[in-house]
């Protein structure tokens, strides 16, 4: 049995321009799903070193441990521009 880390992304604050949109979300290059504001999407990868991006922004580099969660969420930087930050734990 192969022990994943999860990565939980969550969407921009709700908001009316960014209620309609979805925001694609990729890992190491390739498109893994998509999520919408006030939404989250969880993904079940492999423990180690990512690179994350949301809507083709800047990558963000996150480290996975095994059987472990680690969250960020999509924001929108002062030109509108979407980028991923990690969210700390509680």
């Amino acid at each position: 049995m192969t022990i994943v880390g999860t990565l939980v992304v969550e969407g921009p604050p709700r908001s009316l321009t960014t209620l309609i949109r979805a925001v694609p979300i990729t890992v190491d290059g390739a498109v893994k799903g998509q999520v919408r504001a006030g939404k989250r999407l969880s993904l079940a990868l492999a423990p180690g070193s990512h690179r994350v991006q949301a809507a083709g922004g800047p990558v963000l580099p996150v480290r996975l441990g095994p059987g472990l969660t680690t969250r960020v969420r999509v924001e929108r930087d002062a030109a509108g521009q979407l980028h991923l930050t990690e969210i700390n734990p509680d």
